[in-house]
């Protein structure tokens, strides 16, 4: 009899975020790859992502279950253990044979994956930012939960190519590059025309970088019609980019950003503090110095006075999704998915052998710039730098 495989993905929240978004994404196009899929979230609200046909939709989470929490209550510690004997019930009332878990940021996100590990479960996960997100959160102690916890898992999905170094280089052996999947198809999105003077910022707020305050008066002492669009994170943004005349990025720290991906489809041009490890940037994007305002505007500036520069700037940002395939990507997701539920360590050690990768080197100075930008030169990961 055929193997039957299963999969559930947790996300508390079903709505919004990139994370989300790409839960839906995953959850779709796996659903039509003869696996059975599972989303494991809160109560529904009428704001949530659309769930796929073919799709179960089960409800773990408690309206506030503290997951964020820095030392969470004994009250919320019991609804995080209610959670997990949950899922434990799930896994074997509908035969789940695989939780992806993917709050990186959340305590109760290890509390699950070690619950689920010591009961013989599956479990991937992913990692949504960059390898020392919790330094700039001010978790430290997030970081230390996660290298004591990833070592158990089966597999963990790296966004960036240099964050798969450094996981194993802290012990993580089954850390794999799969990027995010594109919510366009860029072949199917019309170009934005770029006519405007609307310069967009779309996401969490509070990810925006205080200096932006200082950049958008540089931008409009210099040039007074510019028209600053900022967008609270939502799930639809088309309308802000097709009258958009380019987009600005001011992330300290990104993983893999949807945002990004979006804009870059519908052609229009961004200017971003530059993050050497972001997929994301490696081309089709103008990128300065983190904190260089001047720099940050003077490029601004530059494109808003030259309608033919930013449709140039536009193209090649559309032409840099062409290396992040969906096909591939999804085809990547069910490889080794069928490989951790088959428990196929050959099949998995492929995948890490015929992946694109980055030099170690390359990451390690990577890492000691990062540290550097933090003020945490010097930080002891159990290797030199």
């Amino acid at each position: 009899m055929p193997q039957q495989y299963s999969v559930a993905f947790i996300t508390k929240l079903y709505r919004g975020g990139g994370l989300e978004r790409v839960t839906q994404l995953l959850s779709t196009y796996l659903s039509q790859q003869n696996i059975s899929v599972f989303l494991i979230t809160g109560e529904p609200t009428e704001h949530d992502f659309q769930v796929p046909d073919n799709v179960r939709r089960l409800v773990a989470f408690a309206e506030n279950d503290g997951i964020r929490e820095d030392t969470p209550s004994e009250e919320n510690l019991k609804r995080m253990q209610a959670k997990n004997e949950l899922l434990l019930q799930y896994a074997q009332q509908y035969d789940i044979r695989l939780f992806v878990c993917q709050e990186h940021w959340a305590h109760g996100n290890y509390e699950t994956i070690n619950f689920l590990k010591d009961h013989n479960i599956k479990v991937i996960a992913i990692e949504h930012n960059f390898f020392l997100f919790p330094f700039y959160d001010d978790r430290e102690y997030l970081f230390k939960i996660s290298r004591r916890t990833y070592p158990r898992l089966d597999a963990l999905v790296c966004l960036n190519r240099v964050d798969v170094q450094l996981w194993r280089k802290v012990g993580v052996k089954n850390a794999i590059y799969i990027p995010n999947l594109l919510t366009f198809d860029p072949d199917s999105i019309t170009a934005a025309h770029l006519s405007s003077n609307n310069i967009v910022m779309v996401g969490h707020f509070q990810k925006v970088d205080p200096s932006i305050i200082l950049m958008m008066h540089c931008v409009v002492e210099q040039y007074p019609n510019a028209i600053f669009q900022l967008v609270p994170q939502q799930n639809n943004v088309t309308r802000y980019f097709e009258n958009a005349a380019l987009m600005v990025v001011t992330f300290s720290i990104e993983g893999f950003s949807m945002v990004l991906v979006e804009a870059k489809a519908f052609g229009i041009p961004t200017v971003a503090f530059n993050l050497k490890y972001a997929e994301l940037w490696q081309d089709g994007i103008t990128a300065v110095d983190r904190n260089d305002v001047d720099a940050l505007a003077d490029n601004v500036v530059s494109l808003l006075k030259d309608r033919d520069l930013r449709l140039q700037r536009g193209k090649e940002a559309k032409q840099s999704l062409d290396r992040f395939d969906v096909e591939k990507t999804v085809q990547k997701w069910v490889a080794l998915i069928k490989a951790v539920i088959d428990g196929n360590e050959d099949e998995i050690q492929q995948m890490k052998d015929s992946e694109e990768k980055v030099e170690e080197e390359f990451a390690l100075n990577v890492l000691k710039e990062e540290l550097g930008f933090i003020g945490r030169e010097g930080y002891d990961f159990g290797f030199r730098l």
